[in-house]
């Protein structure tokens, strides 16, 4: 799984760079630079008006009495989103805009649930099994730990 994270550190740069020759190519240098920069802004201008909103959201939800979940992983998302900004390239800041839409953070987080959820039930992996601290099979009582009423 770290050799996937270095891979992408090492081409994220390399498909920026091929990216902004191939626009740079066909509409000009100075297009190209302005559209990264109006890219850049619009992004922000978008990122602030998302954060604000899924800030009330979650005070709504506060007021409530109930827990901001889908709020704290939109503010997720937009963080992520907001640092792709930074970041000079078409991908990122593509991939940023992606993120700062509602839909598509809604079937991420959808989606991720879906794994976690999936994870959970299926219980500790064969590997682990023996370990201390976790459990020998779902369903197994031999190995859970005890709790003791106080």
């Amino acid at each position: 799984m770290a050799w996937l994270v270095v891979l992408g550190v090492i081409a994220l740069p390399v498909i920026e760079f091929a990216l902004f020759v191939q626009s740079s190519q066909m509409i000009g240098l100075v297009p190209t630079v302005a559209l990264a920069l109006a890219a850049g802004i619009a992004g922000l201008a978008l990122l602030r008006r998302q954060g604000l909103a899924i800030l009330f959201q979650a005070r709504a939800q506060l007021a409530r009495g109930r827990m901001p979940v889908e709020a704290g992983f939109d503010a997720l998302c937009l963080a992520v989103a907001g640092v792709l900004l930074v970041l000079p390239g078409f991908l990122t800041d593509a991939l940023a805009l992606l993120l700062l839409l509602p839909p598509v953070r809604q079937v991420l987080r959808l989606w991720l649930a879906h794994r976690v959820h999936g994870t959970a039930e299926a219980g500790p992996r064969p590997r682990d099994a023996g370990r201390p601290g976790c459990w020998e099979a779902r369903g197994s009582a031999s190995r859970r730990p005890s709790v003791q009423a106080s």
